[in-house]
């Protein structure tokens, strides 16, 4: 048996599951897993596809507490061909929160069981502990006790209406229409800002003491090679994603005086016009009010790093008083749970600034407010964006923020 930890250790449980995956010995391999994202998944989709083509693949996974996203899901949908994937969830207050991770051929098995997702943190960043034991299969103790394990994978890897389903592309689009699994840039990240201090009239502001805990830098995971993101085959074409870069954590850069933005989107941000069979789907353009670029232009690089449309001049009647014309900054990387290229145009004649995003449109609805945050570009981005649901901690803290209002709309938007 051995106890396998993380993150300072050489052998994390992502090392564990890597190490398996390409040890052609395994013919089965089943897990049930809590959460699954796709920080996680990028790190064994490719040996995870690889053995699915030549061995047995099943697995468990959990959809509670916004927990497993979209994109993971996805991800293992086409890491998985020839195999099954189990969507587990008990609608009532309980939680599918298992971690559990086996391989097996006709006379051994090895299992680890622990606290690590398949998420980023839980493969190799987060403090995780398990426990990794082999077995001889021909062994009564230890058949005993694998058909306990396996017994268990199955009851959480069969047919069970309204509790357990096979995974396949209509059933995830379900479970994003239900509000079920988000995409990751609806879901928080560790940049998501801590609660506001609660204060009575009588007592003072209580602040943390910030030197009680600090940051200690833990050993990053491998390096993953660049792959374009997978799509369901109805859905739009992908922007292409950038390289991944060694962290997720960013700390903001402030531009401009500022950190963040903040909007509320609306229907303008985040519809699809027309609907009727056979038209086009308007373009994914989210609208930032003129009014927010004019409050802080330094904020979006403008116009200062954008170029200008050749097809217009000085003479041209929709120049602005200040002798802008229409300007477009293409390819920005931006992280939007991964991280993609988007276009920022800025049109006078349409009064608008605008940023072109499928995933954007995609992640949010009327109501929510988009966090846009500077960041350095050494990480691999100059934004990180993401969409707080109406009701969540998270947009309960962002509202606050959204004090400007827009003529003629519903609009709100802030800096801070």
């Amino acid at each position: 048996m051995e106890f396998v930890t993380q993150p300072f250790e050489a052998f994390r449980l992502g090392d564990y599951l890597i190490e398996h995956l390409a040890d052609p010995q395994w013919t089965v391999f089943r897990a049930a897993i809590a959460f699954v994202r796709r920080s996680g998944t990028q790190y064994v989709r490719d040996s995870l596809e690889e053995f699915s083509n030549r061995a047995e693949v099943k697995l468990s996974v959990g959809i509670d507490l916004n927990g497993t996203s979209r994109e993971g899901l996805l991800e293992l949908l086409n890491a998985v061909p020839n195999g099954q994937i189990w969507i587990y969830r008990n609608s009532g207050p309980n939680t599918f929160h298992p971690k559990v991770y086996l391989f097996k051929n006709n006379e051994r098995a090895d299992v680890i069981v622990g606290s690590g997702n398949l998420t980023r943190g839980g493969l190799f960043t987060n403090y995780e502990a398990s426990l990794a034991t082999s077995l001889d299969v021909a062994g009564t103790e230890d058949a005993d006790f694998l058909q306990s394990v396996e017994d268990v994978l199955d009851s959480w890897s069969q047919q069970q209406d309204g509790v357990c389903y096979l995974l396949t592309p209509e059933l995830l689009e379900q479970l994003g229409e239900a509000g079920l699994v988000r995409s990751e840039a609806e879901l928080p990240t560790p940049q998501t800002p801590p609660p506001a201090p609660v204060t009575t009239p009588d007592a003072p502001p209580t602040m943390p003491n910030a030197g009680l805990f600090v940051t200690v830098a833990v050993p990053p995971p491998p390096t993953i090679p660049t792959r374009q993101q997978p799509e369901l085959e109805e859905e739009p074409e992908v922007i292409e994603i950038m390289p991944t870069i060694p962290a997720l954590g960013i700390v903001p850069v402030q531009v401009g005086g500022v950190s963040a933005f903040v909007m509320t989107l609306q229907n303008t941000d985040v519809g699809v016009g027309q609907t009727t069979t056979g038209t086009s789907r308007r373009s994914p353009e989210v609208f930032i009010p003129l009014a927010a670029l004019d409050q802080n232009p330094t904020f979006w690089t403008f116009p200062d790093q954008f170029n200008p449309d050749t097809e217009w001049d000085a003479n041209h009647p929709d120049y602005r008083r200040d002798g802008l014309g229409k300007l477009d900054r293409m390819g920005v990387p931006m992280r939007i749970g991964v991280v993609e290229s988007i276009n920022m145009f800025f049109n006078p004649r349409k009064k608008d600034f605008r940023l072109r995003s499928e995933a954007i449109r995609s992640s949010g609805n009327i109501g929510d407010i988009i966090l846009i945050q500077t960041a350095d570009p050494a990480n691999g981005f100059e934004y990180d964006v993401q969409v707080a649901p109406q009701g969540s901690p998270l947009f309960q803290q962002l509202q606050p923020h959204c004090t400007s209002a827009v003529p003629n709309s519903q609009k709100r938007f802030g800096y801070f």
